[in-house]
């Protein structure tokens, strides 16, 4: 019998009154419309009587009582100025099996160690303790967590790489047309988390000024303050908010009335993961340095070019070889070249193998699940989930070390120098 999951962590949809404010919803998202993608993945994934959300508002007594488990949509835990304290007390009391996905770490670069606050520790204890194996975002998320004692481990990625429900990715034919149609999207809010933030936001002038110029539509998904302009929200266009984002997409040059029109004509914010995937149809491509954002084109077939601008999304660029390159390594975002360059066989393969080792992952923790079962061949060969992505100590391989996680090569040949 399909069990009755309380869900806790990443949201799958916003919940507002039609009068609510744009800002209101990007805050109902976790403060970022990633999220949504994270949360509706996993909801998609789970076969179960009932999922039901409210946080930690139903109390303890009443969530032991209605529901057999807990689920975590997690996304990057691991940091310095998130403590799950409140949750380990309220999964605690509960004394249900829980399982978390996509367990991820926060820190500039691999090199930064990455504090954990002692009641988000609790809470891997816990979780540790009442599941088979932990979800976790890539090796060096998992190098961490072996370092704290969790072991029972398995690398997954991101379960959002999954929504589909499909064991292989379809993309798109290479465009012959051209101009190509593009879509940006952009991190520049953010650029203090950077392994360097000089280089990040450099970065995030280009793509910006790639929009601005060619007209590419700018995807936004936190950017709140853009998002207020776009919906004449009081306060929006205070000089002082404009000259300080003016300044933070390098477009300062522009003066105050064109960056206004820049954000009103090509700004765009989706609160619908079906609708967000619909959208990016329409591309050619789609370049960036938010995975998410760039993560839901390559679900709608559409190739896509992330610079990896913080450990977290080199992480997950790694795990899936998607490709990359961190933002040191940029010296001008030429979407032509990078088009012509990227290469997907490395991606379509290693996605097929991580789609089975996540089915794995689900059914060990005794899910049942929605996934279409894939019917390719091993042929006898071990598969990257048994080989690279368990750890289980002792009947299993121990997790890699930081210095061990692969350089996946993003192109078919040297990555160019720009």
């Amino acid at each position: 019998m399909p069990a009755r999951i309380f869900y806790l962590g990443a949201p799958s949809r916003v919940q507002l009154p039609p009068e609510a404010s744009v800002v209101q919803a990007i805050q109902e998202t976790g403060g970022n419309t990633g999220n949504l993608l994270i949360g509706h993945a996993i909801k998609r994934h789970l076969r179960a009587e009932s999922i039901v959300t409210r946080g930690t508002l139903l109390g303890w007594d009443y969530v032991a009582k209605n529901f057999d488990r807990v689920v975590l949509g997690a996304s990057n835990f691991l940091y310095r100025d998130f403590d799950f304290g409140r949750w380990a007390d309220f999964l605690e009391a509960t004394q249900l099996p829980c399982t978390v996905f996509g367990l991820g770490a926060q820190a500039p670069d691999y090199d930064r160690s990455v504090e954990v606050p002692a009641g988000t520790r609790r809470l891997l204890k816990l979780v540790s303790e009442r599941s088979t194996t932990l979800g976790v975002r890539g090796h060096w998320t998992a190098s961490i967590l072996a370092d704290l004692g969790i072991t029972n481990l398995r690398v997954i990625g991101c379960p959002a790489v999954y929504w589909t429900c499909k064991p292989s990715l379809h993309m798109k034919p290479a465009a012959k047309h051209r101009p190509l149609s593009v879509a940006v999207n952009g991190a520049a809010n953010g650029v203090l988390h950077a392994s360097d933030s000089d280089a990040a936001k450099a970065v995030e002038a280009k793509l910006a000024r790639l929009s601005l110029q060619h007209g590419y539509p700018y995807f936004l998904q936190n950017e709140a303050d853009l998002a207020a302009i776009v919906a004449d929200l009081p306060g929006a266009f205070e000089s002082y908010r404009i000259e300080l984002l003016m300044d933070q997409y390098g477009l300062s040059d522009i003066g105050p009335r064109r960056f206004i029109e820049f954000v009103k004509k090509h700004t765009r914010i989706h609160f619908k993961v079906r609708e967000w995937h619909a959208a990016m149809q329409q591309f050619d491509f789609v370049v960036g340095t938010r995975f998410h954002g760039c993560l839901i084109a390559l679900l709608a077939g559409v190739p896509c070019f992330v610079y990896a601008h913080d450990a977290r999304t080199r992480e997950l660029c790694e795990l899936l070889r998607l490709p990359y390159l961190r933002v040191t390594e940029a010296r001008t975002v030429d979407v032509e070249s990078l088009y012509q360059r990227v290469d997907l066989k490395a991606l379509e393969q290693t996605y097929g193998e991580l789609y089975e080792n996540y089915i794995r992952f689900l059914e060990e923790n005794g899910f049942e699940h929605n996934l279409t079962e894939s019917s390719r061949e091993t042929n006898g060969k071990e598969a990257i989930s048994s080989r690279d992505l368990m750890h289980d100590n002792p009947n299993h391989a121990s997790v890699p070390s930081v210095k061990s996680v692969p350089e996946t090569p993003a192109f078919r040949e040297a990555p160019p120098r720009f």
